[in-house]
């Protein structure tokens, strides 16, 4: 027994700069590559700045 589909060919325009905003608040507080953040501050533990 087959369904049904009905395939829609309506779209809807969106502009760049709020397509971003919605990629950037569903990212929000999110850690993307947590590996290389973690490797990141284990570099950074390591670095000794010098003033000369």
């Amino acid at each position: 027994m087959k369904t049904k589909e009905k395939k829609s060919t309506k779209l809807v325009k969106v502009t760049e700069s709020a397509l971003l905003s919605l990629v950037a608040s569903k990212l929000k507080d999110r850690v993307l590559f947590p590996k290389k953040i973690a490797a990141a501050k284990q570099f950074l533990k390591r670095v000794k700045i010098s003033n000369s």
